[in-house]
């Protein structure tokens, strides 16, 4: 009886946490498109920075 108070308390808790804090519309195709793009560019920034970076390391190892 204990396990079955406990777990049901324990689903109620999580589907109230679920609730605040999940938001149905970020799961749209046009904000999941839009989130691939941001992620798309946030990867080619680091990517042109670390490839500044070594090149920079390069002719510092030259000097």
């Amino acid at each position: 009886m204990a396990f079955k108070l406990i777990f049901l308390v324990i689903l109620i808790a999580t589907f109230s946490w679920c609730y605040n804090n999940i938001n149905i519309e970020d799961f749209t195709k046009e904000n999941i498109t839009e989130q691939i793009k941001k992620e798309k560019t946030i990867n080619a920034v680091q990517a042109g920075r670390a490839k500044r970076y070594q090149e920079a390391q390069d002719v510092l190892d030259k000097i």
